[in-house]
């Protein structure tokens, strides 16, 4: 059996985070109405669910495992979510996905603008459509929104 790695410590994290997204979804934002199906929180509770159960096998897989090497690519999509998490602070959640999203196909997927701009559009609405106005998830909306209004 080999040591506590750094596997061992994203498992963990992951761990964290899947029960805090069940608490929230369960506890703030409501899973199930009776009249009107599911509420805001019923995703990030299955979500939530499934992300605990692979974190779990995960974390006990992850001491039989070699450490892990971080090379460019990885290291690139860690800084860009530790950003996304502060924009997102500063503009809004899902103008900031929207952005990383664009960024991300066309800097490091190397992705043509017709693509990138055909797939925003879809997975826009996709998002938006599913999140926002199906299930009614409340996004941050970021200072600058708040600002303005």
């Amino acid at each position: 059996m080999k040591k506590f790695n750094s596997k061992s410590l994203i498992a963990l994290i992951f761990i964290i985070i899947s029960v805090v997204w069940m608490y929230l979804g369960i506890t703030e934002y409501g899973l199930w109405d009776p009249k009107n199906g599911p509420m805001s929180g019923f995703f990030p509770t299955i979500v939530g669910g499934v992300l605990l159960l692979s974190s779990i096998v995960y974390f006990i897989k992850s001491f039989s495992m070699a450490p892990a090497k971080y090379d460019r690519p990885a290291i690139y999509l860690m800084i860009a979510l530790v950003a996304i998490f502060f924009v997102s602070m500063l503009i809004g959640f899902l103008p900031t996905l929207l952005i990383f999203y664009i960024f991300w196909l066309r800097v490091m997927e190397k992705m043509p603008v017709k693509t990138i701009v055909v797939s925003t559009a879809v997975v826009s609405a996709i998002v938006y459509g599913t999140f926002s106005v199906w299930l009614g998830v409340p996004f941050p909306e970021g200072l600058l929104f708040e600002m303005i209004l």
